[in-house]
């Protein structure tokens, strides 16, 4: 267990730590919790943090009560709203997927679908560059994408990408909760 406190760092404000990440620190953490996974979930059951393993992934997740859980749903309800647009953009988009700011602004400015899609993420950005900007600092910080080439501004996609997918998958609605009219 040598990356304990990179794991609670990362892990403790939402992030993910990605099997596939390019960054040479990030590979070694993974295989260091991979190799000792039981470990480091006991030590940090300890301090009330399940260490959860994805498909290629690591995340905390916490036992809450209803109110958190509808809380939590609530906030996802704009990380759906941003795969909803990444797919209406790409519909490869996902674990392994490369792309560039520029790339991703030039397409939103010919798509008049995108356009309104755009607009919807983030309310105080109006110029499609800013919100491009604002969705890959946000994905970066939680671990869904890194800066895979300064050069080039080429950002790749990463496995926990996938978490946000099987999130969405998992929500179904139930018939008896809607309202007849």
């Amino acid at each position: 267990m040598k990356y304990v406190k990179e794991t609670f760092e990362r892990l403790s404000r939402g992030g993910f730590i990605s099997s596939d990440s390019s960054q040479e620190r990030d590979k070694h953490i993974f295989m260091d919790i991979e190799d000792h996974l039981t470990d480091y979930q006991q030590y940090f059951a300890q301090i009330g943090f399940m260490l959860e393993q994805g498909n290629g992934y690591f995340y905390f997740s916490r036992k809450e009560n209803k109110v958190q859980v509808v809380d939590k749903l609530q906030r996802f309800g704009h990380w759906i709203d941003i795969l909803d647009f990444l797919k209406a953009w790409e519909p490869a988009f996902g674990p392994g997927f490369t792309f560039s700011e520029a790339a991703l602004t030039i397409k939103i400015e010919a798509d008049i679908d995108l356009q309104q899609k755009a607009s919807e993420l983030y309310e105080k950005k109006d110029k499609y560059p800013e919100i491009v900007e604002k969705l890959v600092d946000e994905m970066q910080k939680m671990g869904f994408l890194e800066l895979a080439d300064e050069k080039s501004g080429l950002y790749k996609v990463v496995a926990a990408y996938s978490y946000l997918e099987e999130m969405v998958n998992l929500i179904t609605i139930d018939a008896s909760d809607e309202i007849s009219q």
